[in-house]
């Protein structure tokens, strides 16, 4: 149970932190961007996305082995034509394409009455399409047109097809429904162009055969071709129980070899051998007589060559092997959005400035449509505007929630730091704030610091002799002068206690290596002879003014402490708690007869711990003067008074380099050392 209890503790304790509200964030982004792109309200961008690759892909190497034949408004006009084409002329249309020995006519004009309507020429026409069996005829599943086949080819259903087949977007394209998709058969018969390119095929040994793999798809040569399913892709909603579908890629080159109905019946005028074992398909090419279809390459494509593409395109997958356009299920899209969303969260969460946010976004945005791009140029349709969809939002609202943590953490750390630190010191605060911050508090920690305490000698006496004021006007030059210096040096200044000085040396930022540790000691020291050489400063300016001059007394020791704060949430401070604090108070209390810092050339005596002396590295001259009784520790503490920094070490001013010792008899000596 309590194995339980600490593991929901972790939990909850890790749920607020900054990578776990991000993660909430994108979690969040995620589902409604999927909840969006399951309602199709994204399929319009998609698809304006599938037409932009559509245009700009490569293309096939040829149109071969499709012939259009066509009716064109010329052919209309001649003298031995019209339209409707009569039955004869019609019929003699086909005897000439014939002759030619094409491998199948495929003719997509719709013949359910003769021409003229009395009958005149259907006899004629029955001939010619009973005595050749690879002329393959239309008609419509529509029951609002309900156009059937030619009267003689109806109980031929392996002759007639549909030529209804495109399956336009109209849900997704709403003013202009364009044809991206194609019924290949139904239930009952087949489409016009999937029977016209079997029948071709039929002649190279290749029939529609089941997929042991796929029962709802077949093979067809090299090609295994499934059914377009409800969601594939960016469709919602998109199947259709009528009809086997697939997407077209429009890869046919438009180029088509055509000739017109005044070609192939005037003699000579297609060259021989030129239209034989060909497909042919024989429509009409012609403003006056509409049969035009809206596809992503134009918005007046004929219905003949957009039956043509499709033959192709199911011609180069049974003989070439090319490969459907294919599409994610439906798990691997939902996947595919969910890497964006996170992919958005991770460049709000590592990008904090706004104006690297700008361009990071758009170069993962560009990056997006490279790899869907480059995906389509491999026959994969990857969802675009999905993705995007969930990038955006989770980039921008991670983004927001660190600028807002930002906002929240600086104002603490200013609350906490701005009075006490200098310029640089703040900034390093900032720089490395998450490894001491813990949402709105700084996070408790053990840290090993040098605490640097300081105490003027007899401010007792002397604020009983002045008035208030003076006393205090004359107290906070003396407080200010140093807070400038310990900032100057790096320190943290923790607290004035009266005429005395707290300040802290390897704070809020953890230090754990030893020359990490060693420099913040030597940082303490240096700024402790440098309190001296400032208040031989002030000494100088309060003689002149008549006040009195006094001299100081500091203690260092360097050692682990416990950091954090302490206080509600709407008054609290920064703290250090530990026993380093109470023994670099007793080293600055330490025998105050001994080494009178009256006496001193700076006028401030510096006593240090063994920890610290141990870390300055020969920096400093010292003479060790005594040993310290610590509460809570068996072996007494060994005691160094500062002298001066060594020559070598040194960057202050020559005079303060003396290393003079003044006030100490030899009988306060313990011993002494250089370190």
């Amino acid at each position: 149970m309590s194995a339980g209890k600490a593991a929901w503790d972790r939990f909850t304790k890790w749920r607020s932190t900054p990578i776990a509200v991000s993660l909430q964030i994108v979690l969040l982004v995620f589902l409604g961007a999927l909840f969006i792109q399951r309602q199709g309200w994204l399929q319009f961008l998609e698809f304006r996305a599938y037409d932009i690759f559509i245009r700009h892909q490569p293309k096939a190497a040829t149109s071969d082995p499709i012939v259009l034949i066509e009716m064109t408004e010329e052919d209309i006009h001649d003298p031995q034509l019209d339209w409707p084409i009569p039955d004869t002329a019609l019929a003699e249309l086909f005897r000439k394409l014939e002759a030619h020995q094409p491998a199948v006519i495929g003719f997509d004009i719709w013949r359910d009455l003769p021409v003229p309507k009395n009958g005149s020429g259907i006899r004629e026409l029955n001939e010619v399409l009973l005595a050749h069996t690879n002329i393959l005829a239309i008609f419509t599943t529509d029951t609002g047109t309900d156009i059937g086949a030619p009267a003689v080819l109806k109980t031929n259903t392996d002759r007639i097809a549909f030529n209804d087949n495109f399956l336009i977007d109209f849900e997704v394209d709403r003013t202009i429904p364009k044809v991206r998709r194609s019924a290949l058969f139904s239930t009952n018969s087949d489409a016009f162009p999937f029977a016209v390119a079997t029948y071709y095929l039929k002649g190279k040994g290749i029939a529609p055969a089941p997929d042991p793999d796929n029962e709802s798809g077949f093979i067809l040569g090299k090609a295994r071709i499934r059914d377009l399913g409800p969601n594939d892709g960016p469709y919602v909603g998109a199947a259709s129980d009528q009809f086997f579908q697939i997407l077209l890629d429009f890869k046919c080159p438009e180029d088509f070899t055509r000739y017109s109905f005044v070609d192939v019946l005037t003699p000579g005028k297609i060259p021989e051998g030129k239209l034989k074992d060909k497909i042919l398909i024989v429509g009409t090419n012609t403003k006056s007589v509409f049969d035009e279809r809206v596809t992503p390459l134009h918005r007046d494509h004929r219905g003949m060559e957009v039956q043509a593409m499709v033959v192709n395109q199911l011609l180069r997958m049974a003989l070439d092997g090319e490969k459907p356009i294919r599409t994610l299920r439906d798990w691997q899209e939902d996947a595919w959005m969910l890497l964006w969303a996170l992919v958005g969260g991770a460049v709000g969460y590592r990008v904090r400035s706004p104006w690297r946010f700008g361009p990071e976004s758009m170069g993962c945005l560009v990056a997006l449509g490279g790899i869907v791009w480059f995906a389509f140029s491999q026959g994969w349709w990857l969802p675009l505007a999905a993705p995007a969809v969930a990038y955006v939002p989770a980039a921008l609202l991670v983004t927001s929630y660190h600028a807002y943590q930002q906002r929240s953490m600086r104002s603490v750390l200013m609350k906490l730091y701005s009075r006490h630190v200098s310029k640089e010191i703040a900034e390093s605060i900032w720089e490395n704030r998450e490894s001491f911050l813990q949402g709105q508090r700084p996070l408790a920690q053990k840290l090993v610091v040098t605490v640097l305490f300081t105490d003027l000698k007899g401010f007792s006496t002397i604020s009983e002799r002045m008035e208030p004021a003076r006393l205090y006007e004359w107290l906070n030059g003396y407080l200010g002068a140093m807070a400038q210096v310990i900032q100057e040096h790096g320190g943290v200044l923790k607290q004035f206690t009266g005429d005395g000085i707290l300040a802290l040396f390897g704070v809020p930022v953890p230090h754990t290596t030893t020359e990490e540790q060693a420099k913040d000691a030597t940082a303490a020291v240096r700024c402790a002879l440098a309190l001296g050489r400032r208040l031989v400063e002030l000494r100088r300016d309060w003689q002149a003014a008549g006040l009195p001059p006094v001299s100081m007394r500091a203690g260092l020791y360097t050692g682990e402490v416990a950091a954090g704060s302490v206080g509600s949430d709407d008054r609290f401070e920064y703290a250090v708690i530990g026993d380093v604090v109470n023994t670099a108070s007793r080293l600055e209390s330490y025998d105050k007869t001994l080494a009178d810092p009256d006496l001193l050339p700076n006028r401030c005596r510096i006593l240090i711990g063994a920890p610290t002396h141990d870390l300055l590295g020969g920096k400093f001259e010292s003479r060790e003067i005594g040993l310290l009784e610590v509460k809570g520790k068996a072996n007494k503490v060994p005691v160094f008074q500062i002298l001066d920094e060594t020559v070598a070490a040194s960057s202050t001013e020559p005079e303060s380099a003396s290393g003079v010792i003044s006030g100490i008899e030899p009988s306060d000596r313990i011993g002494s050392s250089v370190s």
